[in-house]
Parts: C-alpha cells; structure tokens; sequence
C-alpha cells in the first residue's frame, strides 16, 4: 500500500466509557495521529489520564464535553439505545461519529441521522470490527478475483456465550456487576435476532448487498427460550423469574436479488465456544472459517478439505499487508481487527474513501433485527 500515514492530529472524544469504550482507549493511545481529550460516561468516577477530561454528570453531559472539547471525531460506545440521539447531535455540531455497533434498530431510525451528515458533510463510520478481520479481508479479494466461481451461498452469526454478562456475579438478570446490565433489556422485550450485524455486516459486502431492496425474501425461525433460565437457575434465589422472550436460537434466511442464499445465526444463551460461523460457497469452491479450510475445484485433493493459509496470505488484503504486523501486535485481544479498523478510519479522514462501509450499510445490517421479528410474528399468525 502506497498511502502514507495520516500526519495531522485528530481530537477524539468518546461517549459511553465501558468494557468496549475502555477497550477502543487503549487503541486509540497506540495511535500517533490521535489525541483522546474527553470521555463522557455517567457511571465513570475518574478519567484514565490527567490529559482526558471526564464529563460524567448525567446521560447529557456528553453535550458538554463536545461543546467545550470540539472534537475532531466522536466515538459513540454507548448502550443501544442512545446512539441514535447522541450521534445525531454530533452530526448537527458538524464532527465526524465513530458509532460502535449497533445504532438503530430499524432503517427508519436512521433516516434523520443520514440527512443530517450528508448536509453538514459529517463522516459516520460504523465500528463493525468483524469486517476488518485478516480472513474477513483476504476472503473478500478471493471473492473478487473469482477464486470460488459464482458465490450463491454465503452463512455467518454471533455465536457467543453471554450469559456470564447478562447476570451479576450475585445470579441477577442484569443485575449489579452484570457487564451488559443495559442489553438484557432486549432480551425482556423483543423475540427477535438481536445483534445481526457481527454476523451479516461481512456476508453483505460479499453479496454487494447495499440496500434494503435487495433483500427478496427474508424468513426468521426460532427455538424455545430455556438457556438464560436454566443459568439462572444454579443461583440460590428466591422469587419470580423475569420472562425472557428472546429465543435462544434465532435463524434468519435471506434470498437477495441476485440469486444469494445467507444464513444467518443468533445464538447467544446457550453454552459454546465463540463462532461466527462463516461459510462461503460458490460454483468453483467452499471456504469454512470454523475449519480454517477450503476447498477448490481442480485445485484442492479430491474431495478433500484443505487449509487455508496459504490461500490467505497470497490472497491477503493491501491493509493487512501494510499494516497486519503492528496490528496483531498491539491488538491482540481481537486478533488485530479492531486495530485495523481504527487505523483505517484515520486514514479515511485524512484521505476519504479507504473505509469500506458507511452508515447506509450500517442501516442495513440493523434492518434484519426489525424484519427477524416481524418474519416470527407471522409465523406464529400463521399457526
């Protein structure tokens, strides 16, 4: 990669300061083109560093901290439901948003946000770090040059243990102590796949998906809720039980336009190591990510999986190439891709038009949460 590294230095502020805020500063530190001058986060009680101001005097005090900071760039790491308002103050002040998955919950939620930052010329960059990952990236040139012929399969989810987040240390349901306290919520309220994005955000950039009208056909499927409540269940406590309406699986299928069958996954209560469950497959070829393999036509041993890093690393993306080392080095918890994603995005501000998604794609993405729940509603019309 020719470009070289951004030279000037960008104020950065962050809203909402917990395990992904706390994770996203010490990236941000690693960073010479970046100064952190200002965290706003109600629960916070001291600033990480004597040069970083705190604004913690409630959920509006980030409105301060932007008024007297003028940021350059805000990273939005707050829960949920606050991004949408918080991002579009920041668009109306005229600063480039950071916003950490996952926004809105709808592609309607978005819409003042976008007529906002297309007028004020404000950049919102959508922190999917699953879009970022070595494979992720190198799958992506592999897809393009051809390499699995005509793609017409394409699966991938959030696989992911969290019930150790949900309930407190003590077996409350958000409780005290409970990590992600604000997203149990969710799980209360909506029978739906609840975090598409880790999952979908990769599969629809291989499908070239970009709007909502390129979905065709979107059908969701569900299990029984039991995992939270069998959890819930090793705590001695006495009294009623919240309902939990999230199923612990959630399937989503999705026919596009062009011919795409996507599978995705929402699995999030039940006991399992961490997947994405990535898959690929074409006319000439499969790609698995949980094997780290694939399989080629004419190419690979007959009927034979085999390992893909020789693939991926021929295959690998120009970002990977400049900037893999320093990447897996200094952002080992996630495998450099929040790294590279970061690094990106400063260099998108100094020379737009390197990060590879916008909020369009980000809209899109949160769609299938809505349309999820609006595919079981009518199944259960229907029985």
């Amino acid at each position: 990669m020719d470009r070289k590294s951004p030279t000037p230095i960008y104020r950065v502020c962050l809203v909402g300061f917990g395990y992904r805020g706390r994770y996203l500063l010490q990236l941000l530190q690693q960073l010479p083109s970046v100064q952190v001058v200002g965290i706003a986060d109600p629960q916070a009680t001291e600033s990480p560093g004597d040069e970083i101001s705190l604004y913690n005097r409630g959920d509006q005090d980030y409105r301060r901290m932007i008024e007297h900071e003028r940021p350059d760039l805000v990273v939005i790491a707050s829960p949920w439901q606050c991004h949408t308002e918080q991002a579009l103050y920041c668009a109306k002040a005229g600063i480039h948003i950071a916003l950490e998955i996952r926004g809105g919950t709808s592609w309607e939620d978005y819409t003042p946000l976008l007529e906002v930052a297309e007028v004020a010329g404000v950049r919102i960059y959508p922190l999917e770090n699953t879009v970022f990952m070595r494979e992720v990236m190198a799958i992506g040139q592999m897809i393009e040059q051809g390499v699995f012929g005509e793609i017409l399969y394409l699966r991938g989810g959030y696989r992911h243990d969290l019930r150790h987040l949900l309930v407190s240390p003590s077996g409350e349901l958000g409780g005290e102590g409970a990590e992600a306290a604000w997203r149990v919520r969710y799980y209360l309220e909506q029978e739906a796949d609840l975090y598409p994005t880790h999952g979908f955000a990769p599969l629809a950039l291989w499908a070239r998906l970009r709007r909502e009208e390129e979905i065709k056909r979107l059908e969701a499927l569900a299990s029984s809720s039991r995992g939270l409540a069998a959890y819930l269940d090793r705590y001695a406590i006495e009294g009623q039980r919240p309902s939990i309406l999230t199923p612990d699986i959630v399937t989503t299928q999705i026919e596009t336009d062009r011919g795409i069958l996507i599978s995705l996954i929402h699995d999030t209560t039940l006991p399992r190591p961490k997947s994405l469950d990535y898959e690929v497959q074409g006319t000439k070829g499969i790609w698995n990510a949980d094997r780290r393999a694939l399989y080629l036509e004419g190419m690979s041993p007959e009927g034979a999986w085999q390992t893909d890093e020789p693939y991926l690393q021929h295959y690998l993306h120009p970002l990977w190439r400049a900037w893999g080392e320093e990447a897996l080095r200094i952002d080992q918890h996630h495998q450099g891709m929040d790294y590279m994603m970061l690094r990106t995005l400063l260099e998108d501000l100094a020379h737009p038009g390197l990060y590879p998604t916008d909020l369009n794609d980000l809209a899109l993405w949160s769609s299938i949460t809505p349309r999820s729940a609006a595919s079981l509603a009518r199944g259960k019309l229907r029985n």
